[in-house]
């Protein structure tokens, strides 16, 4: 191996090695774009006195001189928020933040609240709109997606095009190398000379498209809204594409061993790519290693696929500048489906694992535009897979030349048309935001109790469901003492409003206490219609023969209503496409090896019968010098 090329695969482990230091180093994110997860109050609520502060819990760190408040009453007035702080940890952290904004005094109405933000782990903007009133009843203003950022996407695209165009290169320049190793045939070097210079070409124009973004946000947002650990990634990702520009570099004159080994560098540096714009995207929900390696396998799978599948298609447009005959062309392609079964395999299960962390219910994906596109890049897909499947067939009909020639054959373009379909897609969702706004799925909301001892009882209470509307209060009193001085006749609760004064719930206009039915033992349950989400406090007082009644107040929390009406299901998507991934992964597995053991059955067998073909010959060429020794 030359000087050059040592040097080129230490740099791509030592790039290696800074990516995984920073995958540790974020494996406890949860988004990499900042979007509202909460606020105090809540969207939707109803509260009883002004708020004196609005809170705004995101995602993700902020930069807080990007961030912007604005409080709009119903006659249109603005109400510019004013002391915003930031409250979280380190920005290079990525933890989630609070953003506490001040509020002008406000009276008995509805409030919108407009809020837009810069997150600070990658410069995405994103805002939204929730409503809350102040002694009256508002409708929620429901999940906020914002717009995509036309800049960044394009940015995107081109890095996407430019690691497809190079493992592209990659994987066919080595299909040719590794042909013409076994046939014993000559390398063909004019046409796998054009085709790295094109990826070489491709991977520099995807570096300079992400440097011109990276100088549009410094203009637009500030020098200080580039943090640190966006700064590392940035430049990893920067570094990536001009090592693999660089390996990819033609040589006139290139040698098979050395073509192996700048092929073995320009693939590393292209996953170390992969790698970083995973991490400048989008990570899930649950984050961790477990995500920023199943979002790289997707990524690095899919744009093998397209890059693979564009690189064919020129090879079999201009198969005579590559020197390949129409036979030679066709077994291209058959070699090509051992690395196109795995990129498909990797990319169905990836695909369902990722999609359990960014769409969280049938309705999210019907619901939101995030989800829309991502539907049809199902849909896209899916459509790729079939026209994937008549490539397959078709190829292996050429044995018996039975179709015409790849070249001429429009099946490569189809597929490579509909995989860049699909590769934009995704491109756009990564810019999106995910579908798992809290509104958009039913969730078990606390299975929490609070116990606690009252006088000589002790007592326990829960809300089930946890949410606005009918629910249900169960209620459990247990006696301490034996024998108890006088048994539980009744138990009633009443609720009242936890942002209200300390009164008795039974006072003028206020709720009436309702009279729990005894279930079973020490169990009563009572009936209630909650609030709007919010603080409340629950007053349960118990009856007992002969005996003072025990009153206590239970503060409570009633989670945000869902504001989105279910349309098909709001049931969490989450655990069943992850039992998917697994049994998609658990067949292909077995699909693998079910295959690796039929090919080593053959080859066994074709090695059987060589040798008593071969044994077979020997024989027969014994056979006449045995006779003319008997004459």
């Amino acid at each position: 191996m030359r000087s050059p090329l040592r040097y080129a695969v230490g740099l791509a482990l030592a790039l290696a090695v800074a990516l995984a230091l920073v995958v540790v180093g974020a494996a406890p994110p949860a988004l990499a774009h900042a979007y509202l997860s909460s606020s105090t109050p809540p969207d939707g609520s109803s509260i009883s006195q002004a708020p004196r502060s609005l809170e705004l819990h995101f995602t993700e760190h902020v930069v807080l001189a990007s961030t912007e408040v604005v409080v709009t009453d119903t006659q249109g007035h603005r109400l510019p928020a004013s002391k915003l702080t930031l409250v979280g940890e380190d920005e290079d952290r990525e933890s989630p933040s609070t953003v506490v904004a001040a509020l002008p005094p406000l009276g008995v109405g509805a409030y919108h609240v407009t809020w837009r933000t810069l997150s600070a782990d990658d410069l995405h903007e994103s805002g939204g709109v929730l409503a809350f009133g102040v002694q009256s009843t508002v409708q929620a203003a429901g999940p906020s997606e914002a717009d995509p950022d036309l800049l960044e996407l394009a940015g995107r695209w081109a890095v996407l095009g430019a690691l497809a165009a190079g493992l592209g290169a990659v994987v066919v320049g080595g299909l040719l190398v590794r042909g013409a190793a076994r046939d014993g045939t000559p390398l063909r070097t004019p046409g796998l000379v054009g085709l790295r210079r094109l990826a070489s070409r491709a991977l520099w124009v995807g570096a300079a498209a992400a440097l011109l973004v990276l100088v549009a946000d410094l203009l637009r947002f500030g020098g200080q809204a580039v943090t640190s650990t966006y700064a590392v990634r940035w430049g990893a990702r920067e570094l990536a594409l001009a090592v693999a520009a660089v390996a990819l570099l033609p040589r006139r004159s290139p040698g098979r061993r050395a073509e192996r080994g700048r092929g073995v560098v320009a693939a590393a540096a292209l996953a170390a790519v992969a790698l970083s714009t995973v991490l400048l995207g989008h990570t899930g929900m649950r984050g961790g290693l477990t995500w920023v390696v199943a979002s790289t396998a997707h990524l690095f799978s899919s744009l093998l696929w397209l890059g693979s599948v564009g690189a064919l298609t020129l090879v079999a447009r201009r198969s005579r500048r590559f020197g390949l005959s129409r036979a030679e062309l066709r077994v291209l392609l058959r070699r090509f489906a051992v690395p196109a079964t795995c990129a498909v395999a990797v990319v169905a299960v990836s695909g369902v694992y990722i999609a359990s962390d960014v769409v969280v219910s049938v309705d999210a994906a019907l619901l939101t535009t995030y989800g829309r596109i991502f539907l049809v890049k199902l849909v896209a897909a899916a459509v790729v897979g079939v026209l994937a499947l008549g490539t397959a067939r078709a190829t292996r009909a050429t044995r018996a030349g039975t179709i015409e020639s790849p070249g001429r054959a429009p099946r490569l373009r189809r597929e490579g048309v509909g995989l860049a379909v699909v590769v934009a897609l995704g491109g756009l969702l990564s810019t999106g935001q995910p579908a798992t706004a809290p509104q958009l799925v039913t969730r078990d909301e606390p299975s929490v109790v609070d116990s606690r001892p009252v006088a000589d009882l002790q007592q326990a209470v829960a809300l089930r469901p946890n949410r606005p509307g009918a629910t249900v209060a169960m209620v459990d009193v247990f006696d301490t003492r034996r024998p108890s001085p006088g048994p539980v006749t009744g138990v009633t609760v009443a609720l009242r409003d936890g942002a209200g004064p300390a009164t008795a719930p039974t006072t003028a206009g206020g709720p009436a206490p309702v009279a729990a039915e005894h279930v079973s033992g020490a169990r009563w349950a009572a009936g209630l219609d909650l609030p709007t989400g919010g603080p409340v406090e629950l007053v349960v007082t118990v009856h007992r023969r002969g005996l003072a009644d025990v009153r206590s107040t239970v503060r409570w929390v009633v989670a945000p209503s869902t504001s989105v009406a279910p349309l098909v299901s709001r049931s969490p998507l989450a655990a069943p496409l992850i039992r998917t991934a697994l049994l998609l992964a658990a067949l292909c597995g077995l699909a693998a090896a079910i295959l690796v053991w039929t090919r080593g059955r053959s080859r066994r067998a074709r090695s059987t019968a060589g040798r008593v073909a071969a044994e077979s010959d020997k024989t027969d060429s014994r056979a006449p010098e045995q006779l003319s020794r008997s004459t």
